[in-house]
């Protein structure tokens, strides 16, 4: 669809850009990305004819651009820049008009029936019907960008040039004007040229991108090169971390300061408080850790200071544990937007808390267990009932710092720990009267404290692996044995009323 072979060309007679080879299929979303400076501007210029070209050539459909009349190209192509300038004092609506102007037939160019139903569509869709009667100058910066996007639509091209066209946009209508354009590209086969700012911006919208660094291309490809953080650290100077989407097959990036968010070491043994009554263990850190979780709330890997497990009776059934756990972290003023909220039926006072100093790293570690659905995961169940209520909660507190590998790596040993505990006090399956493996209801926290000297790995041929399942191992056996004695004590007690 438009290819670039070669091309240099600037302001001076030193090229700004200096040769760019590219090809952009039809019906694709291009994304041109570079930090201020790189190009982008300058080459967008160039494609769109506002810069004479110096060296090598742009083709549109196997035809030279330059050889298209100015009424062909419009017909062809449509531009939308982030000058928002009109010389008169047109309406929105008839400033949409105008883009229907290089279909019109005869000396008069007046609409015709079929521009009127293109306009009107245009308008609805772009969501600028409630002001289309007000005067251009009249509307915000944000709303004219919608209203010139909507005039590049009108003209129902082939392809769209988009020099920034969020620039002026919050959030929604960004969302709102990219969601627009990739229908747009998908049912109507819209090919899409854009220059965008945001990185993630881009990775979730754009098929390639380009990365322009000092009038080069750096690199030409799909989305996923924005994992090159490397890469992006060259080009624009700043620290990047890639991570994933957690819905879409899609990187995005976050961005490190140089500045550092914590002014002095936390001193481990002090920067914590627990408080512990019939209702919940509360424990609080005074910074926030680095988690990984299968809580109720708090789930998967972030950034926590409260840590909460919560009684609730053993006949507690609700379709919203969630909102429940919410509810009572607002209750006791606890934000659970902090917080990492764990459920028991076990009485929090046969809770254990051990606190140790495992080969120069400290370790805190918190069990609460009940064994009565313990669950062997490699048997199939018999009746698909869960027999009685009972969980392994465990929370892990660390003065360590982790990778995000580490921390799968911690989380694993963890769960080993577990399993050898219950296994050790030959706890099983119910019905299948092999050894348990756990319970149907777990919930495991690590939380890390990122001070020290940073370790990829905590699995069982580490220091730091084994001080966890040592803990985990020690706090889950005391744990059980609790348990088991409160459960012995109770039926001895009803064998005695009886």
């Amino acid at each position: 669809m438009i290819k670039i072979q070669g091309l240099k060309g600037g302001y001076t007679n030193l090229p700004i850009i200096k040769g760019v080879d590219v090809e952009i299929e039809q019906g694709e979303f291009f994304t041109l990305l570079g930090p201020n400076g790189s190009g982008k501007s300058t080459l967008f210029k160039l494609i769109t004819g506002q810069l004479p070209i110096t060296a090598g050539k742009i083709t549109l459909s196997g035809k030279e651009i330059s050889t298209f009349s100015k009424l062909e190209k419009a017909k062809k192509v449509a531009v939308l820049t982030q000058e928002a300038h009109v010389s008169f004092d047109y309406t929105v609506e008839e400033i949409v008009s105008l883009g229907r102007y290089p279909h019109q037939k005869g000396l008069l160019k007046q609409l015709s029936k079929k521009d009127l139903d293109v306009i009107e569509e245009v308008i609805e869709i772009t969501n600028i019907r409630h002001f289309k009667t007000i005067p251009f100058r009249m509307i915000s910066g944000g709303e004219k960008q919608r209203v010139l996007l909507a005039k590049a639509l009108v003209q129902e091209p082939e392809i769209l040039l988009l020099d920034e066209p969020t620039n002026h946009l919050d959030i929604k209508h960004t969302f709102q004007m990219l969601n627009l354009l990739k229908e747009r590209q998908q049912s109507m086969g819209l090919t899409i040229f854009a220059i965008l700012h945001d990185l993630n911006i881009a990775s979730l919208y754009a098929d390639r991108i380009a990365l322009l660094h000092n009038g080069s291309f750096l690199e030409v490809g799909n989305v996923d090169m924005l994992r090159k953080a490397d890469q992006l650290k060259k080009v624009y100077e700043v620290g990047v971390t890639a991570g994933s989407h957690p819905t879409l097959p899609k990187p995005q990036l976050l961005m490190t300061p140089s500045y550092s968010t914590a002014s002095n070491s936390m001193c481990f043994e002090n920067s914590y408080r627990i408080k512990q009554t019939e209702e919940y263990i509360h424990v609080q850190f005074d910074q926030p850790l680095r988690t990984i979780s299968n809580g109720v709330i708090g789930d998967g890997i972030q950034w926590l200071k409260h840590f909460c497990n919560f009684y609730v009776d053993r006949n507690y059934n609700s379709s919203e544990p969630k909102k429940d756990l919410q509810s009572w972290m607002t209750k006791n003023s606890i934000p659970d937007v902090q917080a990492v909220g764990m459920m028991t039926a076990v009485l929090l006072e046969d809770a254990v808390i051990l606190k140790k100093e495992i080969e120069g790293i400290l370790i805190l570690a918190i069990v609460t267990a009940g064994v009565g659905n313990a669950i062997d995961i490699t048997k199939k169940s018999l009746s698909g009932a869960v027999p009685a209520i009972g969980t392994i909660n465990t929370m892990v507190f660390i003065d360590a710092h982790f990778t995000d590998g580490a921390l799968v790596n911690g989380y694993m040993s963890a769960t080993e720990a577990k399993v050898k505990a219950l296994y050790d006090l030959n706890i099983e399956d119910p019905e299948s009267h092999t050894m348990a493996t756990g319970t149907s209801t777990d919930s495991l926290v690590l939380g890390l404290t990122q001070q020290g000297e940073q370790t990829p790995y905590a699995g069982s041929g580490t220091i730091v692996g084994r001080g966890i399942g040592q803990m985990v191992y020690q706090a889950t056996q005391a744990a059980i044995k609790k348990y088991l004695n409160r459960v012995h004590e109770e039926s001895s007690e009803t064998a005695a009323i009886t």
